[in-house]
């Protein structure tokens, strides 16, 4: 029993069925999926990033464009749209989503490490990763047309380098990090990273650029204490 719950894999596999029952017993929609779906249509047929009004297709900015651009990527592959793609776009989130459960263990093994370098990591790291693929509120997101799931991925992922940073500001850096592991010595890299990834998360949601303004602010009350 103590080898199943330590198995990074098995709690991937407990993830997936959550979100498989969440995908095939409760799918939704929401009031923002016929927009998403009249974008990502139009786009794809059109190449028009527009909805249509009065029978008119038209040109509009309501949302963001990065998860319309991920439906039509779906539509494009499966060869359908709408009602007939709903499957194969929450099965792609769902594979979205483990992914986040393995970021967000890697972010919670860094933490650790920033408390304490001799902070078991990989134990930290196993908990993170059943913490995150068993949590029903996050899980059910994926059975929903909505930006959520690419939001979680991004903000995960953004605030590893991010985290990075405020270690090697801190304390010079932990084992893995000196032996310059993906150019970890050097701030402009991960600086770069952090941008870029939050830059692509605001392609979904229009809030994520705060990340950036947070970041600020931590980073410069280390730097001037």
């Amino acid at each position: 029993m103590k080898r199943i719950f330590s198995s990074p894999g098995v709690a991937l596999v407990a993830g997936l069925c959550l979100r498989l029952f969440f995908v095939l017993r409760y799918p939704a929609n929401s009031g923002d999926t016929v927009l998403y779906e009249q974008m990502a249509s139009n786009w794809l047929l059109h190449h028009v990033y527009a909805m249509d009004v009065g029978g008119q297709i038209t040109p509009v900015d309501l949302r963001m464009p990065g998860y319309p651009i991920f439906l039509a990527i779906v539509y494009a592959i499966t060869g359908k749209s709408g009602d007939g793609a709903h499957l194969w776009l929450m099965l792609a989130q769902v594979v979205v989503d483990l992914f986040s459960c393995v970021l967000i263990a890697g972010l919670a093994a860094i933490l650790a490490l920033m408390v304490s370098e001799q902070a078991p990591a990989r134990r930290v790291f196993v908990a993170g990763i059943w913490l995150a693929a068993l949590c029903p509120f996050t899980a059910n997101y994926t059975a929903v047309t909505l930006t959520e799931v690419f939001a979680i991925f991004f903000t995960a992922a953004a605030l590893i380098p991010l985290s990075l940073m405020i270690g090697r500001t801190r304390n010079n850096g932990w084992l893995f990090i000196k032996r310059a592991w993906w150019r970890a010595n050097n701030y402009r890299y991960l600086a770069a990273t952090v941008a870029l990834l939050v830059g692509i998360c605001t392609l979904f949601r229009p809030e994520s650029p705060l990340l950036l303004l947070v970041a600020w602010i931590v980073l410069a009350v280390i730097l001037l204490l």
